[in-house]
Protein backbone atom coordinates (compact mmCIF):
# COMPACT_ATOMS: atom_id res chain seq x y z
CA UNK A 1 0.00 0.00 0.00
CA UNK A 2 2.97 2.51 -0.96
CA UNK A 3 -0.35 4.75 -2.17
CA UNK A 4 -1.95 4.84 0.57
CA UNK A 5 1.19 5.64 2.82
CA UNK A 6 2.15 8.46 0.74
CA UNK A 7 -1.40 9.90 1.06
CA UNK A 8 -0.62 9.86 4.76
CA UNK A 9 2.48 11.41 4.41
CA UNK A 10 1.08 14.14 2.35
CA UNK A 11 -1.70 14.67 4.67
CA UNK A 12 0.85 14.97 7.62
CA UNK A 13 2.38 17.22 5.96
CA UNK A 14 -0.33 19.44 5.01
CA UNK A 15 -1.55 18.83 8.54
CA UNK A 16 1.44 20.30 10.06
CA UNK A 17 1.70 23.14 7.36
CA UNK A 18 -1.80 24.71 8.36
CA UNK A 19 -0.82 24.13 12.35
CA UNK A 20 2.36 26.47 11.46
CA UNK A 21 0.47 29.08 9.59
CA UNK A 22 -2.24 28.89 12.03
CA UNK A 23 0.51 29.59 14.63
CA UNK A 24 2.34 32.59 12.66
CA UNK A 25 -1.58 34.09 11.94
CA UNK A 26 -2.00 34.11 15.58
CA UNK A 27 1.76 35.44 16.86
CA UNK A 28 0.75 37.94 13.85
CA UNK A 29 -2.98 39.40 15.82
CA UNK A 30 -0.75 39.64 19.08
CA UNK A 31 1.93 41.67 17.55
CA UNK A 32 -0.73 43.90 16.08
CA UNK A 33 -3.16 44.00 19.63
CA UNK A 34 0.69 44.97 20.93
CA UNK A 35 1.68 47.61 18.67
CA UNK A 36 -1.85 48.99 18.83
CA UNK A 37 -1.64 48.75 23.16
CA UNK A 38 1.73 50.59 23.18
CA UNK A 39 0.49 53.38 20.47
CA UNK A 40 -2.68 54.01 22.94
CA UNK A 41 -0.40 54.35 25.78
CA UNK A 42 1.89 56.92 24.00
CA UNK A 43 -0.92 59.29 22.81
CA UNK A 44 -2.39 59.49 26.56
CA UNK A 45 1.02 59.74 27.79
CA UNK A 46 1.32 62.78 25.87
CA UNK A 47 -2.01 63.80 26.57
CA UNK A 48 -0.84 64.11 29.93
CA UNK A 49 2.17 66.03 29.05
CA UNK A 50 0.25 68.51 27.56
CA UNK A 51 -2.18 68.74 29.69
CA UNK A 52 -5.40 67.93 27.36
CA UNK A 53 -8.10 70.77 25.62
CA UNK A 54 -9.88 70.34 29.48
CA UNK A 55 -10.45 67.65 32.56
CA UNK A 56 -13.39 65.41 32.02
CA UNK A 57 -16.30 66.69 34.37
CA UNK A 58 -16.55 65.34 37.74
CA UNK A 59 -19.74 63.51 38.70
CA UNK A 60 -21.61 64.13 41.71
CA UNK A 61 -19.99 63.16 44.81
CA UNK A 62 -16.59 62.86 42.79
CA UNK A 63 -13.05 64.07 43.79
CA UNK A 64 -11.98 66.37 40.90
CA UNK A 65 -8.04 67.70 40.29
CA UNK A 66 -10.09 71.24 41.10
CA UNK A 67 -11.07 69.78 44.40
CA UNK A 68 -8.00 68.06 45.09
CA UNK A 69 -5.43 70.95 44.75
CA UNK A 70 -8.36 72.79 46.79
CA UNK A 71 -7.89 70.42 49.79
CA UNK A 72 -3.92 70.24 49.50
CA UNK A 73 -3.97 73.91 49.51
CA UNK A 74 -6.30 74.32 52.20
CA UNK A 75 -4.01 72.02 54.22
CA UNK A 76 -0.69 73.51 53.50
CA UNK A 77 -2.64 76.92 55.23
CA UNK A 78 -3.82 75.20 57.93
CA UNK A 79 -0.14 74.02 58.44
CA UNK A 80 0.83 77.09 58.19
CA UNK A 81 -1.56 78.69 59.95
CA UNK A 82 -1.10 76.05 63.22
CA UNK A 83 2.67 76.37 62.52
CA UNK A 84 1.97 80.08 63.40
CA UNK A 85 0.10 79.99 66.35
CA UNK A 86 2.67 77.44 67.88
CA UNK A 87 5.30 80.30 67.88
CA UNK A 88 3.27 83.18 69.07
CA UNK A 89 2.15 81.09 71.76
CA UNK A 90 5.88 79.98 72.69
CA UNK A 91 6.63 83.60 72.38
CA UNK A 92 4.01 84.55 74.53
CA UNK A 93 4.69 82.07 77.37
CA UNK A 94 8.15 83.37 77.46
CA UNK A 95 7.26 86.80 77.89
CA UNK A 96 4.64 85.19 80.85
CA UNK A 97 7.55 83.77 82.38
CA UNK A 98 9.18 87.24 82.20
CA UNK A 99 6.04 88.97 83.50
CA UNK A 100 4.33 90.56 80.71
CA UNK A 101 0.92 90.07 79.75
CA UNK A 102 -0.27 87.24 77.93
CA UNK A 103 -1.30 89.23 75.19
CA UNK A 104 1.55 90.95 73.56
CA UNK A 105 -1.18 93.41 71.62
CA UNK A 106 -1.82 94.72 75.33
CA UNK A 107 -0.99 98.49 75.38
CA UNK A 108 1.50 99.24 78.40
CA UNK A 109 1.43 102.33 80.71
CA UNK A 110 4.81 103.20 81.57
CA UNK A 111 5.37 106.34 83.55
CA UNK A 112 5.29 109.37 80.98
CA UNK A 113 6.80 112.43 81.27
CA UNK A 114 6.75 116.09 80.35
CA UNK A 115 10.39 116.53 78.82
CA UNK A 116 13.64 114.57 77.72
CA UNK A 117 15.66 113.84 80.41
CA UNK A 118 18.46 116.10 81.63
CA UNK A 119 21.82 114.65 80.45
CA UNK A 120 23.35 111.96 82.99
CA UNK A 121 25.72 109.95 80.75
CA UNK A 122 29.75 110.43 80.87
CA UNK A 123 29.94 110.47 76.74
CA UNK A 124 33.61 109.60 77.53
CA UNK A 125 32.54 106.32 78.67
CA UNK A 126 31.24 103.58 76.75
CA UNK A 127 27.23 102.44 77.07
CA UNK A 128 25.75 99.16 76.18
CA UNK A 129 21.96 97.70 75.98
CA UNK A 130 21.45 94.30 76.62
CA UNK A 131 18.24 93.55 75.37
CA UNK A 132 16.48 90.29 76.69
CA UNK A 133 13.55 89.15 74.19
CA UNK A 134 11.51 85.87 73.92
CA UNK A 135 13.87 84.56 71.59
CA UNK A 136 16.77 85.42 72.63
CA UNK A 137 19.68 88.31 73.56
CA UNK A 138 21.37 91.00 71.75
CA UNK A 139 23.94 93.31 72.71
CA UNK A 140 23.80 97.69 71.77
CA UNK A 141 26.69 99.45 71.41
CA UNK A 142 26.09 103.15 72.00
CA UNK A 143 28.00 105.91 69.85
CA UNK A 144 27.78 108.55 72.92
CA UNK A 145 30.42 111.19 71.21
CA UNK A 146 28.09 111.31 67.97
CA UNK A 147 24.27 111.30 69.30
CA UNK A 148 24.94 111.94 73.40
CA UNK A 149 21.33 113.04 73.59
CA UNK A 150 19.62 110.05 72.27
CA UNK A 151 22.18 107.34 74.07
CA UNK A 152 20.96 109.78 77.57
CA UNK A 153 17.70 109.30 76.42
CA UNK A 154 17.12 105.70 75.99
CA UNK A 155 19.22 105.50 78.77
CA UNK A 156 17.23 107.51 80.85
CA UNK A 157 14.05 105.05 79.48
CA UNK A 158 15.72 101.71 80.06
CA UNK A 159 16.65 102.48 83.08
CA UNK A 160 12.77 103.32 84.22
CA UNK A 161 11.92 100.08 82.77
CA UNK A 162 10.21 101.95 79.75
CA UNK A 163 10.70 99.21 77.60
CA UNK A 164 9.89 95.90 79.65
CA UNK A 165 7.89 93.87 77.47
CA UNK A 166 7.49 96.40 74.93
CA UNK A 167 6.67 94.49 71.41
CA UNK A 168 8.75 94.99 68.17
CA UNK A 169 5.29 96.47 66.56
CA UNK A 170 6.76 97.47 63.31
CA UNK A 171 8.95 94.53 61.41
CA UNK A 172 9.23 94.62 57.77
CA UNK A 173 12.01 91.66 56.87
CA UNK A 174 15.05 92.91 55.08
CA UNK A 175 14.86 96.51 56.13
CA UNK A 176 13.95 97.30 59.67
CA UNK A 177 12.97 96.13 63.04
CA UNK A 178 11.26 98.71 65.20
CA UNK A 179 9.98 98.67 68.61
CA UNK A 180 9.95 101.22 72.10
CA UNK A 181 5.96 102.42 71.36
CA UNK A 182 4.14 100.64 74.62
CA UNK A 183 1.21 101.17 72.57
CA UNK A 184 2.08 99.24 69.97
CA UNK A 185 0.63 100.71 67.37
CA UNK A 186 3.51 103.28 66.05
CA UNK A 187 2.08 106.60 67.65
CA UNK A 188 2.87 105.93 71.41
CA UNK A 189 6.36 107.80 73.30
CA UNK A 190 6.98 108.86 76.21
CA UNK A 191 4.74 111.99 76.48
CA UNK A 192 7.72 114.02 75.03
CA UNK A 193 9.74 114.95 71.84
CA UNK A 194 13.27 115.76 71.18
CA UNK A 195 15.79 117.02 68.56
CA UNK A 196 19.16 115.82 67.44
CA UNK A 197 20.26 115.40 64.06
CA UNK A 198 20.85 112.39 61.96
CA UNK A 199 24.32 110.72 60.47
CA UNK A 200 26.84 112.85 57.87
CA UNK A 201 25.84 111.94 54.37
CA UNK A 202 27.74 108.47 54.15
CA UNK A 203 30.07 108.48 50.78
CA UNK A 204 27.99 105.72 49.62
CA UNK A 205 24.29 106.21 49.86
CA UNK A 206 23.45 102.17 50.16
CA UNK A 207 25.59 102.47 53.50
CA UNK A 208 23.99 105.11 55.40
CA UNK A 209 23.09 102.67 57.74
CA UNK A 210 24.86 99.39 57.68
CA UNK A 211 23.61 96.33 59.22
CA UNK A 212 22.58 96.49 62.47
CA UNK A 213 22.60 100.09 62.61
CA UNK A 214 19.82 101.30 65.26
CA UNK A 215 18.33 104.55 65.10
CA UNK A 216 15.71 106.57 66.31
CA UNK A 217 12.37 106.62 64.49
CA UNK A 218 10.50 109.84 63.86
CA UNK A 219 7.29 111.44 62.49
CA UNK A 220 9.41 114.09 60.50
CA UNK A 221 8.77 114.60 56.50
CA UNK A 222 11.29 112.61 54.40
CA UNK A 223 14.72 114.47 54.18
CA UNK A 224 14.77 116.31 57.28
CA UNK A 225 18.51 115.50 58.64
CA UNK A 226 17.60 117.36 62.07
CA UNK A 227 14.76 115.68 63.32
CA UNK A 228 12.62 117.57 66.00
CA UNK A 229 10.21 114.31 66.39
CA UNK A 230 12.29 111.66 68.74
CA UNK A 231 10.82 110.29 71.53
CA UNK A 232 11.25 106.46 72.45
CA UNK A 233 10.64 104.63 69.61
CA UNK A 234 13.92 103.16 67.34
CA UNK A 235 14.72 100.70 64.75
CA UNK A 236 17.26 98.22 63.42
CA UNK A 237 18.30 97.81 60.07
CA UNK A 238 18.32 94.52 59.07
CA UNK A 239 18.66 94.72 55.47
CA UNK A 240 19.64 96.26 52.11
CA UNK A 241 16.43 98.69 52.11
CA UNK A 242 17.17 99.86 55.72
CA UNK A 243 20.87 100.48 55.19
CA UNK A 244 19.90 102.92 52.01
CA UNK A 245 17.88 105.23 54.14
CA UNK A 246 18.46 108.91 53.98
CA UNK A 247 20.34 110.30 56.60
CA UNK A 248 17.26 111.44 58.24
CA UNK A 249 17.20 109.36 61.51
CA UNK A 250 19.14 109.75 64.45
CA UNK A 251 22.11 107.58 64.83
CA UNK A 252 23.22 106.37 67.83
CA UNK A 253 24.03 102.34 68.46
CA UNK A 254 25.42 99.30 66.60
CA UNK A 255 24.17 95.82 67.70
CA UNK A 256 27.34 93.94 68.01
CA UNK A 257 26.03 90.79 69.72
CA UNK A 258 22.87 88.68 69.26
CA UNK A 259 22.52 89.88 65.54
CA UNK A 260 21.00 86.17 65.05
CA UNK A 261 17.92 87.32 67.59
CA UNK A 262 17.53 90.01 65.50
CA UNK A 263 17.32 88.54 62.27
CA UNK A 264 15.13 85.99 63.76
CA UNK A 265 12.42 88.54 64.66
CA UNK A 266 13.11 90.27 61.13
CA UNK A 267 11.80 86.78 59.69
CA UNK A 268 8.63 86.67 61.98
CA UNK A 269 7.89 89.97 60.37
CA UNK A 270 5.44 90.85 57.51
CA UNK A 271 5.52 92.75 54.21
CA UNK A 272 3.20 95.34 55.47
CA UNK A 273 5.23 95.53 59.02
CA UNK A 274 2.41 95.49 61.05
CA UNK A 275 1.27 93.73 62.23
CA UNK A 276 4.36 91.24 62.56
CA UNK A 277 3.53 87.34 61.80
CA UNK A 278 4.52 87.07 64.88
CA UNK A 279 4.73 89.17 68.00
CA UNK A 280 8.20 89.47 69.62
CA UNK A 281 8.34 91.49 72.79
CA UNK A 282 11.45 93.35 74.88
CA UNK A 283 11.71 91.39 78.50
CA UNK A 284 13.98 93.47 79.73
CA UNK A 285 16.91 96.39 79.35
CA UNK A 286 19.77 96.08 81.16
CA UNK A 287 22.40 99.30 80.46
CA UNK A 288 26.07 99.22 81.65
CA UNK A 289 28.78 101.26 81.05
CA UNK A 290 32.65 100.92 81.21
Amino acid sequence: MPSDKRARKRAAREAKIAAMQRQQKRRSTVRRTITVLVLVGVAAGIYVLVGGSSPPKKSAGSTGTSTTVASSTTTSAAAITTTVATAQATADAAAVAAGCPHDPTQVLKPATYTSAPAMAIDTTKTYTATVKTDVGTFVITFDAKQSPISVNNFVFLAQKGFFNCVSFHRVIPGFVVQGGDPTGTGTGGPGYKYAEKGPAPAANPAMQYPLGSVAMANSNSPATTDPNTNGSQFFIVTGAQGESLPPDYTLFGQVTSGMSVVDQISTDGSASGTPPTIIHRMLTVTVSSS
